[in-house]
This record gives C-alpha cells, sequence and structure tokens, in this order.
C-alpha cells in the first residue's frame, strides 16, 4: 500500500514557495580542470537551479552557449532517458557536447575539446531529471519514490521557468526541445506542459531519437521490434525467430493499429525467452555494430586500450593503412565519473554545494520511477493529436539510428503510421 504522504504527493500538486534565484554570474564556469591549452569561444555555466518547491528541489544543469552567435543562435534543452540516466555524464560528456574526455600520458582523466559539438550552432541546457538523478536533488526523500511522467514534466518546466527568468537574454531566441531513449516520454510530456502553461519563450518543436513512446521499447512487454531487430542484423537464428512469430501472431504488427501487442500470451513469452537464449555475448544493445567495453573483465577501470586493440580487423586498418579508428572508445562512459567526482571539478562546477551520499552519477537508493500507466507503460503515441491541433507550426523530428536495438526502429515505424498522418515521401 502507498503510505499517506506519497498518495497525496500523487494526487495534489506541489506547493510553491517564495524562492530567490541565482544570477547567471553564479553558475558560469571559469577554468574547467584539465583543461590544457584550449581558449574556449564560448561561455558555460553549471549547478543547481531552485525550483521552489516546498521540498527544495534544485535540478542540476550545465548550460553551454553558441559558439557562432549566442544572442541569436537557437537554445535547445537536452534531455537522456533511461529513466534514470544523466544528461551531464552522457549527453553532455559522450555524446555532443563541446568536450571529450581521455586519458592523457601520466594516467589522469581531461577534457579536450570535440570538434563536432552541438553548440557550435546553438545554445545547449544539459539537465539531469528527474529529481535524485546525478546532482539533481530534494530534500525529501518522497520525491525519489514512485516518480511519475506528471513529476518528471512538472520538475523540467519549472526548471526551465525558473532558468528563462535567470538567463532572460535568451527568451527570444528560437527554443526546441530535444531527447533520447526513455526522452521519447520526457520531451513529449513537457512539450504538453509547455502548451498548457507557456513560459512567453519561442517554443519552435522537438526532436526525439530512438524514442520509447509506447510499446516500442525495452521497458515494454511487446517484442517484437526488439525481436525482429535482432533477427535482421544476424543476431538471432531464423527458426527460433521464426518460432517466436508465429507463436506471437506478429503478422499484423504493422497492419493492425488496434490490436494489443502489450499483453503476450504465455506461448509467445516462451517462444522469445528461447531465442533470446541463443543471443551473442557481449553485446551492446545501444549500438549492436560497436566493439563492447572490456575493462571491467579484469576489474580494472580505464586501463584498455581503445577499441582498435579489441578487434583484429580494426587494428589491421590501423596497422596497414594507417586509418585513424582511435576517435571510437568503447569505454568512454568509465572516465566520465573518475573525472567529475574529483574535488577541483565539482568545486568548479559548482556542484559542491551539496555532499550527496552516493557517487554521481547513481541515484539514491530509494530511487524508482512508475512502471505502470503513469510512467513507463503510457501511451505517449496519445499525445501528438494535440500537437498537430494546438501546435501546427512547430517542427516534430523523430530520428532513429539504425543501430539501437533497444529502441528500434521497427517500433518507432508502427506507432509512427498509426498516427494516420499523411506520408509526404523521400525528402532530401
Amino acid at each position: 500500500r502507498l503510505r499517506l504522504s506519497l498518495l497525496l504527493r500523487l494526487l495534489l500538486p506541489p506547493l510553491l514557495v517564495a524562492v530567490s534565484l541565482p544570477t547567471p554570474e553564479d553558475f558560469l564556469i571559469g577554468d574547467l580542470p584539465g583543461l590544457e591549452g584550449a581558449a574556449l569561444n564560448f561561455k558555460q555555466y553549471a549547478g543547481y537551479m531552485p525550483l521552489g518547491d516546498e521540498a527544495g528541489t534544485e535540478m542540476f544543469f550545465w548550460f553551454v552557449e553558441s559558439q557562432n552567435d549566442p544572442s541569436s543562435d537557437p537554445v535547445a534543452f537536452w534531455t537522456n532517458g533511461g529513466p534514470g540516466s544523466s544528461s551531464v555524464a552522457y549527453g553532455f560528456w559522450t555524446e555532443h557536447g563541446p568536450f571529450r574526455l581521455k586519458r592523457n600520458s601520466s594516467g589522469t582523466v581531461i577534457p579536450e575539446l570535440y570538434q563536432y559539438s552541438w553548440n557550435r550552432n546553438a545554445s545547449i541546457v544539459y539537465l539531469e531529471m528527474p529529481t535524485g538523478v546525478g546532482f539533481s536533488r530534494s530534500n525529501s526523500s518522497l520525491n525519489y519514490e514512485n516518480i511519475t511522467d506528471e513529476q518528471s514534466a512538472y520538475e523540467s518546466h519549472q526548471f526551465l521557468k525558473n532558468f528563462f527568468q535567470v538567463f532572460s537574454s535568451f527568451t527570444k531566441n528560437p527554443f526546441f526541445l530535444t531527447g533520447e531513449s526513455y526522452g521519447g516520454h520526457y520531451v513529449p510530456n513537457l512539450a504538453e506542459k509547455l502548451i498548457d502553461e507557456p513560459l512567453g519563450i519561442d517554443m519552435k518543436g522537438f526532436l526525439i531519437g530512438n524514442p520509447g513512446i509506447n510499446s516500442d521499447w525495452y521497458y515494454n512487454v511487446n517484442e517484437y521490434a526488439f525481436i525482429t531487430y535482432l533477427w535482421s542484423h544476424g543476431l538471432l537464428p531464423a527458426k527460433e525467430y521464426m518460432d517466436a512469430h508465429v507463436a506471437c501472431k506478429w503478422e499484423e504488427f504493422f497492419s493492425d493499429c488496434d490490436k494489443d501487442f502489450t499483453h503476450p500470451s504465455d506461448e509467445c513469452v516462451n517462444a522469445t525467452g528461447a531465442a533470446l537464449e541463443l543471443l551473442p555475448k557481449p553485446l551492446d544493445f545501444y549500438d549492436v555494430l560497436v566493439t563492447t567495453c572490456h575493462d571491467n573483465l579484469d576489474n580494472n577501470r580505464d586501463t584498455s586500450p581503445p577499441a582498435r586493440q579489441h578487434v583484429p580487423f580494426m587494428r589491421h586498418l590501423n596497422e596497414k593503412y594507417g586509418l585513424d579508428i582511435d576517435g571510437y572508445d568503447p569505454c568512454i562512459n568509465n572516465l566520465t565519473p573518475e573525472y567529475i567526482n574529483q574535488p577541483e571539478v565539482l568545486a568548479a562546477i559548482h556542484a559542491d554545494k551539496h555532499v550527496i551520499d552516493r557517487e554521481w552519477p547513481s541515484t539514491p537508493d530509494n530511487w524508482a520511477y512508475n512502471q505502470g500507466s503513469a510512467g513507463e507503460k503510457k501511451d505517449i503515441a496519445t499525445i501528438f493529436p494535440k500537437f498537430f491541433e494546438k501546435a501546427p507550426e512547430w517542427k516534430i523530428w523523430v530520428v532513429s539510428g539504425t543501430a539501437d536495438s533497444a529502441v528500434p526502429l521497427l517500433g518507432t515505424e508502427r506507432w509512427m503510421n498509426c498516427l494516420g498522418r499523411k506520408n509526404l515521401g523521400s525528402t532530401q
């Protein structure tokens, strides 16, 4: 049974209290430790943004201005998924932030500039959400329990409200929401709240990549897209795949939008389980085409060489043809906590304001996201007609990386087709 205090939190809107907001200078990052000889042509800010709620929730963010023209370039909000993944640990440091981490000749992890950063032409806000993710925190541990999509949307909306009060010079810039994976919940829910409770900003639309929307992703129980993707990439044998296809009656997956594939029969569950037992290991489900990190095999983090040392053909290309493939490091995620958790780095990004009882970017022990219809099982596709009606001027992008088996493109195709929108054909 739910405790009364938790039940009231779910039923009643958060109580806001008066809060004095910081200034941009309070968040300004001066020198980033280890950034050797790099003169930055952009400003960056990080720290805790108070929401002003009764629980004292503070959301941690990292904001980098555009390297081009921050006064007029778009501002993009970014969130990773999970739920429970840090946008700073992943989006900022390993995907499209302005830096990459590497280990120098003395064994120290240091940042270096990344030439393909999104902030070459846009200012990006990376938010660790919901509360309890990364450095984001609350004075009440109840805020970490049974987190719903509604709570996540409230917190991110309140963050944006306060963010644009602090960074008021950016309120007139074109604004976009962006995210990936469970960002397929976070972003549309936040976009809907911006329709219902606009903030006076120039909202232009949103982008979601490999988004978990309804029954198309790994936290939901329909396995058609996952199993079919693995078979189509040679990772499952044909017989076991066809056994699952017949048992689960997947022949109508794309033709019957009304059919519920999220409650499979026992026969279906057994058949898909038998197929998955034959998966090769290890396997990176988020990118089935790359090698996996070998560092943890000897419990000695970050001492392994780059990917080319693990894969003979990649080593052959490097040695015979001089092909530069060192840009890919399968163990890059291991470097981030080692770097961030240093006292001098915590101080530089203003994360030392609070002492958290866990190593960043882990979540509190009692942190849990709702696994029912208020959270992971919510059908986000039902929100899209509201966007078409209330915000027809928005640009909405749904993109799918073809190497992701966790939220594979096949499931994305189904829910998009079931929206019933006109297919305009291929575009350049």
